[in-house]
């Protein structure tokens, strides 16, 4: 939580995914407002071109580590940030990009680019947790709207969020 008398600073970042999860967020609409009027949204390309510098209280997290300046970035929003919860399939598990740590990404970009030698990425794609702590993961392809409003009103009010241990495909 933030000091005493300042409301929390939130950041939305993103990395390798399609944005789903950060649309989930905006979806929420009339919650959002309600939210918005008790942090301070100091990072959020999707809503808004202000971008202030950290520390952060809650960052979410959305999307996979694919290149060297992913990796760096991720680090430096950990050491920015006191919470960091990554939101989504792609920041959880490597989503649909992890499928080519399966096949030769050496073929894939010399069949796909046609300038190969430009492209710098890492060997494998990966999940967030693979390179910085993590507070808490929230999973789904996107990641389910009210349960992403219960984790941020967890955060708020200072408990662990009430998210079921089960996927939301089971109800």
């Amino acid at each position: 939580m933030p000091e005493k008398g300042r409301r929390p600073r939130l950041a939305v970042w993103k990395f390798a995914s399609c944005d789903g999860c950060q649309l989930s967020l905006l979806d929420c609409e009339d919650e959002l407002l309600a939210v918005a009027g008790a942090i301070d949204i100091a990072h959020f390309p999707e809503a808004s071109r202000r971008s202030l510098a950290g520390p952060y209280d809650l960052s979410l997290v959305e999307g996979s580590i694919t290149t060297p300046g992913d990796l760096a970035r991720i680090r430096e929003i950990r050491r920015n940030s006191r919470t960091l919860i990554t939101i989504g399939a792609c920041a959880t598990a490597g989503g649909i990009q992890a499928l080519r740590n399966h096949a030769d990404i050496e073929e894939y970009i010399a069949v796909v680019y046609a300038h190969p030698e430009y492209i710098d990425i890492l060997a494998r794609a990966t999940p967030i947790a693979d390179h910085v702590a993590v507070d808490f993961e929230l999973r789904g392809c996107p990641v389910n709207k009210g349960q992403l409003l219960e984790v941020v009103n967890a955060f708020l009010n200072g408990r662990p969020p009430a998210i079921p241990a089960y996927s939301v495909c089971v109800e």
